[in-house]
């Protein structure tokens, strides 16, 4: 991207940019949700800005292998529009998530990139409450960081790794229902770049009238087929039905790249999701189903106007 050619950022400088973005997104979902049974969606402000912040701790001081100039995506761009580099690290995020959480992301029939495969991933976590456990079990294996961050990325600076692991806990007290099967997660979106440093944070100065538009086409997209599925994923603002979804230790420990890691870091209570059916699932996602009551189309002729019966 020719912007970040010209332009170097501190990478230091980002990190505490970035926390300010989580903080205040947290603070603001759980003083909106924490005393209600709203589950939060796409559709919340609050939400993207949060899940662009988590996005950027991903991003931050990511090596310039990994970091490709075009995402591979079918998305047409106009003549003025810049590139956005687009870093890529769902190998990383493949070794410490389950077998069949893979095959579900890598089987949407919306998300064909490895790009949007890291982006869903992150909202999945979310939605089942394990980006807790899923943190925990990456800043276990320092070797593995070390192959896709540099030594001043935050995710390989400990203390930082402390306070996202502390901080994340504030996550069980909301209950999230984001769309992860939109065709929009393909490529990156210049938010979470801008906060991580790989461009400037004046770029997003010009988008933030278009972010509202990027929240509207999210939650338009947040109607789409789940993949090897006939069932249809329906959100509503703020009143979603929630899913139970079930993931126990024993479950989600078996079959994955890094068993034995997986295993012995879930003994801990905080990888647990210890309030029944609220934030985990089941391997097969089932989706209860959802009726719709119509209103429309039932007028009959004793409550017509006379002159229309005429």
């Amino acid at each position: 991207w020719k912007c970040s050619q010209c332009w170097r950022m501190d990478p230091r400088a980002a990190i505490p940019v970035i926390k300010k973005k989580l903080v205040g997104s947290v603070k603001a979902l759980q003083k909106q949700y924490v005393s209600s049974d709203t589950v939060v969606t796409s559709e919340d402000g609050d939400a993207n800005t949060m899940c662009s912040a988590l996005e950027a701790v991903f991003i931050h001081g990511l090596l310039a292998k990994h970091i490709r100039a075009e995402t591979g995506g079918k998305r047409k761009k106009s003549a003025h529009q810049k590139p956005l580099p687009q870093p890529v690290f769902w190998p990383l995020l493949k070794a410490v998530t389950h077998k069949h959480i893979i095959s579900e992301l890598e089987h949407l029939i919306f998300v064909s990139t490895d790009v949007g495969r890291c982006r869903a991933w992150l909202r999945l976590a979310l939605n089942d409450g394990l980006m807790e456990c899923y943190l925990k079990l990456l800043l276990q294996e320092p070797a593995r960081l070390c192959e896709y961050y540099q030594p001043t990325a935050l995710l390989r600076d400990a203390e930082e790794g402390e306070f996202l692991l502390s901080f994340l806990q504030g996550l069980t007290s909301l209950s999230f229902e984001l769309s992860y099967k939109s065709a929009i997660l393909n490529e990156w979106t210049l938010t979470p770049l801008a906060l991580s440093g790989l461009c400037p944070l004046s770029e997003l100065d010009p988008l933030t009238a278009s972010g509202t538009e990027l929240q509207r086409k999210e939650s338009l997209d947040s109607i789409s087929h789940s993949s090897g599925s006939e069932d249809i994923e329906v959100q509503h603002s703020g009143h979603k039905t929630r899913r139970n979804r079930k993931l126990t230790a024993s479950s989600l420990s078996l079959d994955t790249a890094s068993s034995s890691q997986l295993s012995c870091s879930l003994n801990s209570d905080s990888c647990l999701l210890q309030e029944n059916g609220s934030k985990s699932s089941d391997p097969y996602r089932s989706e209860e189903p959802m009726s719709y009551d119509s209103d429309l189309g039932t007028t009959n002729a004793d409550d017509s106007d006379p002159s229309l019966q005429e």
